[in-house]
């Protein structure tokens, strides 16, 4: 079946599917698990999206280069903000946002903005987290604010966003002890309480003692493997079969045994190449590549919610276990690069549900966050 037919289908779907009960899932490993805190509320597992607040693509102020580099980006509209809450709740079953601002434009303008979509997550009931990227990714890189402005930005958005979370984006391992990123953290922590999510953490990066919680990077892991087999049943490479379902497992069970804080877990709408891959099971990464990425297999994420679960006690019950998430900047960067024409962004600003390349893998993220709520929601009465 050829992929616009599917697609097709996958959307048709989407509209009409009957919702299931999560499928029983093994957990086939020999780690201690923890203690659950049985009083955890179902409300509390997170299923979420993280999204540029400016709905644009490959915005380079204030990630790329320096803000010093660059004019101050537009804004959003009221009306493009609506839309884009729309969909990512009734059609993609959020119900948190992670709202990336990295200097775009000015902190006045931010405050007006991330207004607009607190306006719009409380129409969709979705609730909306302000995540501040810190540091540039330019060489040299450079902090985004002051001391006093991102202090000052975190008590207004506290006070006027959200009274439980202040996010904060890195996928580099910049906020050791010492760290510029380490002395903000400590200064944001004083101002607000013990409210900052670290977006976008590492596997293997210790989180920094100033974070109450993380969303976790899994792309590695859930990308090794061309069929679902390869990936469920590692086959000897290299010396190891520590690929697929056994690297995803020790990811989570390093956050287990090794972390009391609560963790949630990526869900991911972009894989690698699958098309040309560098060894005949597809465990080694080729490269991040806009131009070739392809959608996770068919399935994969399923399974991966299948072990990540597993891996708990209580499976979504557990205190520990904080989620799922899924990083939509990517999907926009990969959209972009193909390139599509609208863009995944460019659909959601017009209240339209995304077609593209990915779309089927939005889709399955869609409707395994719907089937979890279901669930949760008929376990609690």
């Amino acid at each position: 079946m050829d992929m616009t037919k599917l697609r097709f289908i996958s959307l048709l779907l989407l509209l009409t599917f009957t919702i299931c009960g999560s499928s029983s899932c093994n957990d086939d490993r020999n780690n201690p698990k923890p203690i659950p805190n049985e009083n955890q509320q179902d409300e509390s597992f997170e299923l979420s999206y993280w999204i540029d607040i400016d709905l644009r693509t490959n915005n380079q102020r204030g990630y790329w280069f320096n803000v010093s580099k660059l004019s101050p980006d537009i804004l959003p509209s009221k009306e493009e903000i609506e839309n884009a809450s729309n969909q990512l709740s009734q059609v993609y079953h959020g119900e948190k946002l992670y709202v990336v601002y990295h200097r775009q434009f000015e902190i006045e303008d931010f405050k007006q903005v991330i207004l607009s979509w607190k306006n719009a997550g409380n129409k969709f009931s979705m609730s909306i987290v302000p995540c501040i990227v810190l540091e540039t990714y330019d060489t040299p890189s450079t902090m985004n604010f002051t001391d006093e402005e991102i202090t000052n930005l975190a008590i207004w958005c506290v006070a006027n966003i959200n009274n439980d979370e202040f996010g904060v984006y890195d996928v580099y391992p910049r906020q050791g002890a010492g760290s510029l990123q380490d002395k903000q953290l400590k200064t944001i922590k004083e101002k607000i309480g013990n409210k900052i999510v670290h977006v976008g953490i590492q596997p293997g990066v210790e989180l920094n003692s100033n974070i109450a919680s993380a969303v976790q990077d899994t792309w590695t892991a859930e990308c090794q493997g061309i069929t679902n087999d390869l990936w469920e049943n590692p086959k000897p490479f290299q010396g190891t079969t520590k690929y697929g379902k056994k690297l995803l497992q020790e990811w989570i069970n390093e956050r287990i045994n090794g972390e009391t804080r609560k963790i949630v877990w990526n869900m991911i709408p972009v894989a690698w190449d699958y098309d040309k891959p560098v060894d005949q099971y597809g465990y080694v990464c080729p490269g991040d590549n806009a131009l070739t990425n392809d959608p996770p297999i068919d399935g994969r994420i399923a399974l991966c919610d299948q072990y990540i679960s597993a891996c708990y006690t209580y499976g979504y019950k557990n205190a520990k276990f904080g989620g799922y998430s899924c990083d939509l900047h990517i999907l926009e960067a990969n959209s972009y690069g193909k390139p599509e024409c609208p863009t995944f962004y460019e659909q959601l600003k017009k209240n339209e549900t995304y077609t593209g390349y990915f779309s089927i893998a939005m889709i399955q993220i869609s409707q395994l966050y719907s089937e979890i709520r279901t669930k949760l929601n008929a376990e609690q009465k």
